[in-house]
């Protein structure tokens, strides 16, 4: 016999230190426990979620419906080329 066998044979031969019955019953109940605790956090986890998804959502869209910039030229008071009147603006909108 090796080593590993004479250290299962002695262990085969001592007494139970503690009670095993209903062991599979009580690590049943603990496993779905933990399936529910993973649910739940995921629950936890969507509002999170959908506020990080609408925020990312509104940044993209402000950031793809700016209007272009405009060289200096475009705010003389007086000149009849004028695209940040309020009155072109509308214009673009409607």
């Amino acid at each position: 016999m090796n080593q590993l066998d004479d250290i299962l044979y002695r262990l085969s031969r001592a007494e139970l230190d503690r009670d095993l019955t209903g062991l599979e019953t009580r690590v049943w109940r603990r496993i779905e426990a933990m399936q529910e605790g993973r649910n739940m956090a995921w629950l936890r986890a969507l509002p999170v979620t959908a506020t990080a998804s609408a925020l990312a959502l509104g940044f993209a869209t402000a950031m793809l419906s700016a209007p272009p910039k405009h060289a200096a030229e475009d705010m003389a008071v007086f000149s009849t080329n004028t695209p940040l009147a309020p009155s072109t603006l509308l214009t673009r909108t409607s």
